[in-house]
């Protein structure tokens, strides 16, 4: 189905009309609103992947040149209705399945981009709701700051592979000779060696180093959300172009009673028989986020589910706040002060409710 009509808008919609139209059918088809709706869930996923195409300047021109064809460079994580978008390099995966042809084209440049990589970060509750830093180190592969790729002298062809840059294997099978192609491993594919190379970095033009950086945590991040760090990562090798670190987030989803699905929050109350009786206001203090004023409305019953709107978590791609949602339980006491025993029973006599008043015997010894 066609992106506009999904968020049901003209191709010549302004941003501004691409938002509120996202916001309107986001809220509408939202699976927190549709609870066990299938096709509810279907049509919100379908909604979010048209707004992350038609948002975006550069994807929209590529939709309405090519439509879901450009789509075969990108692949896409869905968690729980967001989406985060990862550019893929096809090259790279043409690499995996056509092997020695497409590393030998590349290895006529002589560079060679540097390797992206995952790292997991764990964080708490809290910090998922709000924002917040967190330090991380890890190895990096840096370019060679002794030899700066220069300090090397006799050059000559690699002897492994004949300055081919790749091995090439052959075996024997029952399907007859099969050939297999790798990159040279002592030259790096590059076909070149030399009888002189830097100590520091043994050739390898780059060396390992420790690093430390402080990341920024945007509010609203969700547990399987994945941002993209485009140059953070390992230097290339005869070229700046360094690879990307992706950081995958685990959220702790659940502090005490409070516990968190997606955008909203759940909070599980306890309240006193009376109170869900008779109308009240109670002041309750929930983990994470702080004092919170409920309007208990009278016979309110046991799993009521109370909603706040807008309270509490925010949405990390936009500037909105989703709902905070009261389940009520209600406490039966399992034993009673003397008065509230005697106030039970006065109800009781009233309505005509049969109720065992038998005293206990120290009741009948003390009165």
């Amino acid at each position: 189905m066609d992106f506009y009509e999904i968020l049901e808008i003209k191709k010549t919609a302004t941003k501004d009309e691409i938002k509120r139209s996202y916001r309107k059918l986001a809220m509408k088809y939202h699976p927190d609103r549709n609870s066990g709706d299938k096709e509810a869930e279907k049509k919100f996923k379908e909604i979010n992947e048209a707004y992350q195409t038609l948002s975006d300047d550069n994807k929209r021109k590529q939709y309405d040149m090519f439509g879901k064809a450009w789509w075969a460079g990108w692949f896409w994580w869905g968690f729980g209705g967001g989406f985060w978008w990862v550019d893929v390099d096809l090259g790279d995966i043409f690499s995996e399945f056509f092997g020695w042809w497409t590393r030998a084209r590349q290895r006529k440049s002589a560079s060679q981009r540097g390797e992206d990589i995952e790292e997991v970060i764990t964080i708490d509750l809290k910090t998922s709701i709000y924002w917040g830093k967190q330090k991380i180190s890890f190895n990096k592969m840096v370019s060679c700051e002794k030899c700066n790729w220069e300090w090397w002298s006799g050059k000559k062809s690699c002897s492994w592979c004949n300055g081919t840059g790749y091995k090439t294997y052959t075996q024997q099978s029952m399907f007859g000779v099969i050939q297999q192609t790798w990159t040279c491993d002592e030259c790096n594919w590059t076909g070149e060696s030399f009888e002189k190379v830097c100590e520091s970095c043994n050739w390898k033009k780059r060396v390992s180093k420790k690093q430390e950086k402080t990341i920024e945590i945007p509010a609203g991040i969700d547990d399987g959300m994945i941002i993209k760090m485009e140059w953070e990562w390992n230097d290339g090798i005869n070229t700046k172009v360094s690879g990307d670190l992706y950081l995958r987030f685990r959220v702790k989803l659940e502090e005490k009673w409070l516990k968190r699905k997606w955008l909203d929050l759940f909070y599980d109350l306890e309240i006193e028989v009376v109170e869900a009786v008779l109308w009240t206001t109670k002041e309750v203090s929930i983990p994470v986020i702080g004092k919170r004023k409920i309007e208990i409305p009278a016979g309110t019953s046991h799993s009521t589910v109370l909603k706040i709107i807008g309270d509490w978590v925010k949405d990390v791609n936009y500037d909105t706040k989703w709902d905070l949602h009261i389940n009520i339980l209600i406490k039966i006491p399992k034993k009673l002060w003397k008065k509230e025993k005697e106030l039970y029973i006065e109800i009781a006599k009233e309505k005509k409710i049969n109720v065992n008043n038998h005293k206990w015997i120290f009741e009948k010894l003390f009165g």
